[in-house]
């Protein structure tokens, strides 16, 4: 009998662990309203994946209320926490890297970027990578200190660039914007490599920001780069860089990310794809029948 229960529970775990990695909220960070006005709100929404619609989470504050523009995000594997890349026009705290809470919205400064940055996420091994499109480089950014270190050699500028590193450790990058190419990066030496051409895009702008999901779906934010800039969520195919649309975006979409469930189960249900949901109720039902199947052998047994 403790045989059996305990492969049961060996069963449950090894079923939840991965659904536990689906369950996971998407954040996107949006700048409304135009820059040096006294009408400035920059937000933190929820996505839904199936449509991309977005539910207002929080605004983003500095300490004295001040608001901040978020042109990229970033959750720490380990800790869980969140930090952000701030816009060179940003009314406070510009290019600058911090904290944020995402239940309320209170961002918290670390330091002032060497380098301003248009996208950043965590490599497997833990570390805080940007993108700089001024000189076409992945840099290395302090948690501490907000020092930023470039890798490899520079290239030609640009404006935007959104930037990604898949489960497998590979990095991907949109130096081109919505019309270049979906190139991978060498973290060893810096060096890029041209990918396929995207194609598909419904803005012919920019893609200012990138993500994996846990299933391993490329995400991005797609910009027609207006004032306010039209966004939408779209993913991109890795191999041949077609991009299908998922829905629109708040205005000034520039920053996504993944992250931890939030603690309430409803939030988290509305965040997932219909994919995802159709899983849970699979993996549910999987779990009930397995354990079903013991219960009944037990019961039976000890007649």
């Amino acid at each position: 009998m403790t045989r059996r229960l305990g492969f049961l529970a060996a069963l449950i775990v090894c079923i939840a662990a991965p659904l536990a990695a689906f369950a996971q909220s998407v954040y996107v960070a949006a700048m409304r309203g135009q820059v040096g006005t006294t009408n400035v709100m920059s937000g933190l929404y929820a996505i839904n994946l199936s449509n991309g619609a977005a539910t207002f989470v929080t605004p983003l504050r500095t300490a004295s209320g001040g608001a901040v523009a978020i042109t990229g995000l970033g959750v720490e594997p380990s800790t869980r926490t969140f930090y952000g890349i701030t816009s060179t026009l940003s009314p406070n705290l510009p290019q600058s890297l911090v904290t944020l809470d995402p239940a309320t919205g209170k961002l918290s400064l670390i330091g002032h970027l060497d380098v301003a940055g248009t996208d950043i996420v965590f490599d497997n091994a833990g570390r805080l990578l940007m993108w700089l499109p001024s000189t076409r480089q992945v840099a290395l950014v302090d948690l501490k200190t907000a020092h930023v270190t470039p890798l490899g050699q520079p290239g030609p500028p640009d404006a935007f660039g959104g930037l990604a590193v898949d489960v497998r450790g590979m990095t991907y990058v949109t130096p081109g914007g919505a019309l270049g190419t979906l190139d991978t990066v060498d973290l060893d030496t810096g060096e890029i490599k041209a990918g396929p051409t995207l194609k598909g895009a419904p803005y012919p702008g920019a893609i200012t920001a990138m993500a994996f999901t846990p299933s391993g779906l490329l995400i991005a934010i797609n910009s027609n780069v207006g004032s306010p800039a039209a966004a939408k969520l779209v993913t991109i195919n890795t191999s041949t860089g077609a991009m299908s649309e998922i829905g629109s975006l708040p205005e000034d979409s520039d920053a996504i990310t993944f992250a931890p469930p939030p603690h309430d189960m409803s939030e988290v249900l509305a965040t997932m794809s219909g994919r995802t949901l159709a899983l849970l109720a699979l993996v549910a039902g999987l779990v009930l029948a397995v354990g079903g199947m013991f219960v009944v052998k037990w019961i039976r047994r000890a007649r």
